[in-house]
């Protein structure tokens, strides 16, 4: 099944696979979670300092903005 639309998976990614796919700098990303524009990551363990992206989320935020740019017509 192509990544892109297995959305099942439940996984978490670190910051590098979140930027494989949504080819933008770390500190746009961040800028855009501020402006409440893309998923907000979640801590990786309880009390720690690292966080990671649900895959399902990402996938889904990259799918939008195929939509959005391509026309929601295309993605069925």
């Amino acid at each position: 099944m192509n990544e892109l639309n297995d959305s099942r998976q439940v996984r978490l990614l670190r910051i590098k696979q979140v930027t494989d796919i949504i080819p933008l700098s770390r500190s746009h990303i961040y800028a855009l979670i501020a402006d409440g524009r893309f998923p907000t990551p979640v801590p990786l363990i309880a009390g720690g300092r690292g966080v990671g992206w649900w895959a399902h989320e990402i996938y889904a935020f990259a799918q939008q903005r195929y939509c959005e740019t391509r026309g929601a017509a295309d993605h069925e």
